[in-house]
């Protein structure tokens, strides 16, 4: 533990420089703000926030506002409501209600984690959200992502757990030796600590279960009370304002410190602070130095706790002392409840005053009891404060020691971000050089030595003196070497163009090196007016420039650099032609562009030179890109994208070692052959009585060789016309009978129409005139029906109005056209009346809908008015004469009787007309 502690320490005094203007404007309350950027901090106006618990405020480096939020709302530094807000679910009666991380390795984006309050009603409780974060991007005015995520703070199979989510509770700090931050939450009886890096927030918590189980279902004053970290991320202190359920609403909260393992996440060592008292803690914050906890409480010793029914009125303002076996005093007292404590960059810790127009300020928070001088209208404003106070990273109140860079004989900056001004610095440089003493927070000292230093800054104000130290490596120039750039000539006139670049690796080929080029050795040592435009520099402006070569702490070394000019040694009326087919990307075999492969040419080139050189070919698809060496051509698989049809490449020939250029033209060209053109269309639907179907390959440009395949790859044409056997994935592969053996292919995908099934008609009703008939199918689809005519017209209905009794055949086919399928079905009726006249209409009376061969096994009767049997009618027949025992009978209404073959029956008259 004590080397991880040790490593701790340098970490944090080894961050890179800034200027820890990160919470330097606060936004809280009915519409407070502050500045705290100057020694004295002065309020602001303008909020848009009225809040009433928590709030966050984040500032750039240097203090200038970018926004802030009560998690309901965000608003921009114009406080202005920013996009996105609308997606917020947290609630400003939650005590820290939001956080903002920023995002690491994101410069301008931001993390706004929130939480959300909860209601209860004995034991009824309305759901909360509970913990959730969103991305901020602050490049413009800023805009809230809806791209947020729920993160789970507690058991997702206990439905009151599910309910509530989360407590009031959040805090940050960062790791001091990587770009990691922690932001904690608390639930029930377990820390859920978050990890945030470049890879964004990771939802799976480091979970702690430790300290006071916070009983659920209870009152919202169960989640409410501050957690912070120390600044110096070791420590973490809770608040918890109750802990269990009492009717009474005097159920005491407790105050618990713990250890923090910040490379970890792990939190443990639960300790219990003020543990012979009945505390109700809402407010927690540690001093700067990380020594002190300051709380505020309401405390009733050994039981003095209000009878039952009354408020807890009054509250104290109570310091521990974390290295004296946690020992705590009361420094203050209210006649109001707690409120909420937060340190700030001026070093003081503030305490909120609800609907007062002052905040009370611990002006000396590392003195011990009186000492730390707390005043409790201490700063005025100029609106009023709420219970609450914005939330902060907690580490940007870290007090450390900087440097910005250190090199051999040049100025070191040192600073120190410690609030107020001090009485006194004394800085120890480490080099043995007399110890500097002054009241400048920023000053400068020159190493001549490279190596490791420790820097001690002993800092006095007033009565207190403490010792800030840093480890300042000092680094040595970067050495450089002159070189030389020769570059080829194509026209004989001097003049070329380079790429000061390439110069780099024969400078100095060492990592992180930084390169300028300068016309004179003056502007070269002062890093100014360097050349615009490196990558294409003519040496018409000079033959010799001068280099500047800087490390990543801004040490330097300066050279020169010499530009020479050479004929180029391949001579000019060497060419190489590669051909390609045209590669058909996009369905396009005449788009003049192929896919090359010519590796072969770096041998063909390399014959022009003796065969000892140790020299390199590079290929490029322009002048600029040859003479710079920018965007190489890879020739083992190479598109004319940019130069359809034909195109020249350029070669480049260069010494292996000193990067000098011996050859340079354009010696290759690129000629793309076109593919088979033809047409055939992508997809086909045809009717299934249409198979076999004749497809073939349209409109054919040339004379081609053809070769059709199924999906399976199986040969099953091989003419320009194919006879498509059934549904399927057909491709016809065209090529060409030129010479060039180019091809192209097209793909046809093939589908087949079934014909419709028909199962039944259904029809309404028994008996009727007029009747609905449906045709049912076995499987609906784009089909149209037609009714007792096979050629139609057809309807795409399949349901018939006003069907006559009768036999009837319904008729079904696919929209298309395709095979019409048929079904015959009845509709049962019988005519009111017929003339038995043999005149050959109407002579017979016949039940309809019935025949020979539908419901044949029908049973009709017919009867006199006295029901007398006069005949049975078969169904087969025409029907029924009008006679009896060959003789005919009179005009009358008659009866009859039906018993039709699938079980119904009816009964009904008729009238005999002579």
């Amino acid at each position: 533990m004590k080397r991880a502690l040790t490593l701790l320490m340098a970490c944090w005094f080894g961050m890179a420089c800034a200027q820890d203007r990160e919470a330097g404007i606060w936004h809280f309350g009915q519409y407070a703000g502050l500045d705290f950027n100057s020694l004295v901090p002065q309020s602001l106006v303008g909020s848009d926030m009225d809040t009433y618990e928590g709030s966050a405020t984040i500032s750039t480096e240097e203090g200038r506002l970018l926004f802030y939020t009560d998690s309901e709302i965000a608003y921009n530094r114009l406080h202005r409501r920013m996009p996105g807000s609308r997606a917020l679910s947290g609630s400003n009666f939650s005590t820290q209600s939001s956080i903002i991380v920023p995002k690491p390795g994101f410069p301008n984006f931001y993390y706004l984690f929130i939480t959300d309050d909860y209601e209860t009603v004995d034991t009824i409780v309305w759901n909360g959200d509970g913990l959730n974060f969103f991305e901020v991007n602050m490049t413009g005015p800023g805009t809230i992502s809806s791209r947020g995520a729920h993160l789970i703070t507690y058991d997702p199979d206990n439905r009151f757990e599910r309910a509530l989510k989360c407590s009031q509770k959040l805090t940050a700090i960062k790791d001091p030796c990587e770009e990691i931050y922690w932001v904690v939450a608390h639930f029930n009886d377990s820390f859920y600590a978050f990890k945030v890096d470049e890879n964004g927030v990771d939802e799976n918590p480091v979970v702690s279960q430790v300290g006071p189980s916070i009983h659920l279902g209870a009152y919202s004053g169960n989640a409410k009370g501050q957690i912070k970290m120390s600044p110096d991320g070791t420590k973490l202190a809770m608040a918890n304002f109750m802990n269990n359920v009492d009717p009474s609403g005097h159920s005491p909260g407790s105050l618990y410190l713990f250890d923090f393992d910040i490379l970890t996440g792990a939190i443990s060592n639960a300790q219990q602070l003020m543990d012979d008292d009945f505390v109700f803690a809402y407010g927690v914050e540690f001093s700067p130095d990380s020594k002190m906890l300051y709380a505020t409480v309401s405390s009733y010793n050994n039981g003095d706790v209000p009878p039952s029914g009354h408020d807890n009125d009054g509250s104290i303002l109570v310091q521990i002392d974390l290295e004296n076996n946690n020992r705590y005093q009361k420094i203050a007292e209210s006649l109001v409840d707690p409120t909420a404590l937060q340190l700030a960059i001026d070093g003081k810790i503030y305490q909120a005053h609800v609907q007062r127009r002052h905040l009370g300020v611990i002006n000396n928070p590392k003195e011990l009891g009186a000492a730390c001088n707390y005043v409790e209208d201490g700063l005025p404003m100029s609106r009023s404060s709420h219970k609450g106070l914005p939330s902060f990273v907690q580490s940007y109140f870290q007090v450390r020691v900087e440097y910005e860079e250190a090199c051999v004989d040049d100025s070191t900056k040192l600073s120190t971000n410690y609030l107020p001004d001090p009485d006194n610095i004394a800085w120890d440089f480490g080099d043995g050089s007399p110890v500097l003493n002054t009241v400048d927070k920023s000053p400068e000292h020159v190493y001549n030595r490279p190596g490791t230093y420790i820097v001690t800054a002993t800092i006095t104000k007033g009565a207190e003196v403490e010792t800030y130290t840093k480890e300042v490596e000092v680094t040595a120039l970067p050495f450089a070497n002159a070189a030389e750039l020769v570059q080829c000539d194509l026209d004989g006139d001097g003049f070329s163009n380079f790429n000061l670049f390439e110069s780099a690796s024969l400078i100095n080929a060492a990592e992180g090196l930084t390169f300028s080029f300068h016309d004179s050795e003056r502007g070269a040592r002062g890093g100014s007016s360097p050349i615009p435009n490196p990558e294409s520099y003519s040496n018409a402006s000079g033959s010799q420039l001068y280099v500047r070569v800087e490390n990543e702490l801004g040490c330097f070394d300066i050279t020169t650099l010499d530009l020479r000019v050479v004929s180029t040694a391949i001579p000019s009326n060497f060419n190489l032609e590669v051909r390609a087919c045209d590669d058909g990307i996009d369905n396009n075999y005449a788009d003049g562009i192929g896919t090359f492969e010519f590796s072969d040419a770096t041998n063909s080139i390399l014959a022009l030179f003796p065969s000892n050189s140790n020299f390199t070919v590079g290929f490029y698809a322009s002048e600029s890109d040859a003479l710079s060496e920018l965007n190489p051509i890879d020739p083992s698989r190479y598109r004319n994208a940019s130069s359809p049809g034909q195109q020249r490449i350029w070669v480049r020939v260069d010494g292996a070692d000193q990067n000098a250029c011996v050859g340079l033209g354009e010696h290759i060209t690129l000629a793309v052959d076109e593919g088979p053109l033809f047409d055939l269309e992508p997809t086909l639907e045809i009717c299934q009585n249409q198979l076999p179907y004749s497809i073939g390959a349209r409109n054919p440009q040339g004379n081609y060789a053809y070769e059709w395949t199924d999906a399976e790859g199986n040969v099953v044409g091989t003419g320009q016309n194919f006879d498509i056997p059934g549904a399927g994935i057909f491709t016809v592969n065209a090529m060409q009978t030129d010479g060039t053996g180019c091809e192209a292919f097209k793909t046809i995908e093939v589908t087949t129409i079934d014909p419709p099934e028909i199962v039944d008609v259904q029809v309404d009703g028994l008996i009727s005139s007029q009747s609905t008939a449906t045709v049912q199918l076995v499987e609906n689809g784009n089909f149209e029906f037609s009714l007792d005519d096979p050629l139609g017209p057809f309807q795409p209905g399949n349901i018939f109005q006003n069907v006559t009794p009768g036999i009837h055949k319904a008729y079904a086919r696919d929209a298309n056209g395709c095979e019409v399928v048929e079904f015959q079905f009845s509709v049962i009726g019988h005519p009111a009346f017929f003339t038995p006249n043999n005149d050959n209409v109407n002579d017979f009376w016949q039940i309809q809908g019935i025949s020979g061969d539908i419901q044949s096994q029908s049973i009709v009767y017919i009867f006199d008015r006295y029901g007398n049997v006069l005949a049975q009618v078969d169904p087969a027949s025409p029907g029924w004469d009008g006679s009896w025992n060959g003789q005919p009978l009179p005009a009358s209404d008659y009866w009859f009787s039906v018993s039709l073959e699938d079980g119904r029956s009816f009964k009904g008259h008729f009238t005999l007309k002579r």
